[in-house]
């Protein structure tokens, strides 16, 4: 039986990645992510096409909303899947999920169906996390579909993106695929460098999300620049908000700024974070030593954190006082705390909002990064002008292109697909692969479409 791939999110975007593999008869799906955007049946993957086709398990390779929030719709169609991740993204997982819920449930279009919704019930996401398999990092797992098909080995190695990131392995006769999910190759200030092997795969499936970067990150310059920029504001009595995904993001720069205000090389300040984050938080530290870190042991809870009030935000400490106020969502998404606030942010010019993370160029988080000082721009539908200061700052979470070169470079790869980027980023990366490996096939796939993949 031939082996074929599908893209049923994910492809030349970053969307509700999902991943279709049929190995030999034996249908694993990898993630069923939430569209960062739409918000009807497009947000979720197209796991309906697969009904006619065999669905054995789902493999998660972390908890981003993107890889993760369309879990209950998938199993609407397939429930008898076997869910595994890592023991950190099982965990993560009903947080995630609640988290999901509540934003589909407050910013749902016409076209949402109320069927739908129903599926993302407390009852549903509980009885979801409570049926999650987890598999530790490096430890080879066999397993047959329902038919009693091919026997796959899969290990999840390290992915050094989040807590519990993992790519996924698969061999199986004579065939070897590898799924980077979402990666980093640099250690950031919390999470290791990913651990992948560095072999041959017949089969390579890999994120592009900066492909289109092609100069090697320098965390310490940016630093550098964020202490700068933080220094500024605080010597003129403002506050800096910092937009961040409550996932990872948050745990990285709170540890980059307790670092700073330890060294002094800016000025102890009060730091306000979010409910959300501090329940993501306290995952972080119960791994402190179970997963691989820059500093084993170090805790979230270690660093100074006041709670944001959500009932009175607009009256909060940090308006009266130089503070530094890390707030979802990271693309400042419209009604949550990050894009209230920056709302207000606009008319104090003493005042600096600091972006640290990829924004989807349909964001309020990108109309606003590329705004002009005192210059009219559109956001979320509607016009503004800003007074305070706004700077972009380089923590990706996400390989640069140079490390994605390298790493495939190293696999080299009888077939390799790029997806997990917009398309620009995509055809980049396949432009320097192809100069580099000519005899490797180079595959941008489209969504929903079909791939045979070939064995060694």
């Amino acid at each position: 039986m031939k082996s074929e791939l599908i893209l049923l999110g994910g492809a030349e975007e970053i969307g509700a990645n999902s991943t279709y593999l049929n190995l030999g008869g034996t249908g694993l799906l990898i993630d069923a992510g939430l569209h960062p955007r739409k918000r009807d049946t497009d947000a979720f993957p197209h796991s309906e096409l697969l009904l006619h086709k065999p669905t054995d398990a789902l493999l998660l390779t972390h908890a981003h909303t993107d890889h993760l929030g369309g879990l209950p719709y998938v199993l609407k169609h397939h429930p008898h899947l076997r869910i595994i991740a890592t023991p950190p993204t099982r965990d993560l997982a009903e947080i995630m999920l609640r988290d999901g819920a509540k934003v589909l449930k407050s910013d749902v279009s016409r076209n949402f169906p109320e069927e739908t919704l129903s599926l993302f019930s407390k009852e549903v996401l509980k009885r979801i996390s409570l049926i999650m398999e987890a598999q530790r990092y490096g430890e080879t797992f066999e397993f047959q579909g329902h038919a009693g098909q091919e026997l796959l080995n899969i290990t999840f190695h390290d992915a050094g993106h989040i807590l519990g990131s993992a790519g996924i392995e698969i061999s199986f006769k004579n065939m070897s695929i590898f799924h980077t999910g979402d990666v980093q190759f640099r250690s950031q200030a919390i999470t290791k460098a990913a651990a992948f092997p560095r072999r041959h795969f017949d089969v390579l499936i890999t994120e592009a999300t900066n492909g289109l970067d092609d100069s090697e990150q320098d965390r310490d310059a940016e630093i550098k620049r964020l202490a700068g920029f933080i220094n500024t504001i605080s010597n003129a009595n403002g506050s800096v908000l910092i937009p961040a995904f409550s996932l990872g993001k948050t745990q990285e720069i709170l540890r980059i700024l307790w670092g700073l205000m330890r060294s002094g090389k800016i000025p102890h300040m009060p730091i306000f974070t979010g409910g959300l984050s501090r329940q993501i938080s306290n995952l972080y530290d119960r791994y402190c030593y179970a997963v691989p870190r820059v500093e084993p042991g170090f805790e979230v809870a270690d660093i100074p954190q006041e709670t944001i009030n959500y009932e009175e935000l607009l009256n909060e400490r940090f308006f009266k006082t130089p503070s530094i106020v890390v707030a979802s969502s990271g693309m400042l998404n419209s009604g949550t705390t990050s894009f209230r606030l920056a709302l207000e942010w606009f008319v104090k010019p003493n005042f600096g909002i600091a972006f640290i993370g990829y924004q989807d160029p349909d964001s309020p988080g990108h109309a606003l990064k590329t705004s002009r000082k005192k210059e009219k721009f559109t956001m979320a539908g509607r016009d503004f002008k800003r007074a305070c200061d706004v700077e972009s700052f380089r923590f990706s979470a996400h390989a640069d292109r140079p490390s994605l070169v390298d790493f495939i470079t190293h696999a080299r790869p009888k077939q390799l697909f790029i997806m997990h980027g917009e398309e620009d980023a995509c055809y980049a990366l396949a432009g320097e692969i192809t100069d580099r490996l000519p005899q490797t096939k180079i595959i941008v796939p489209k969504l929903v479409k079909r791939y045979e993949l070939v064995s060694g």
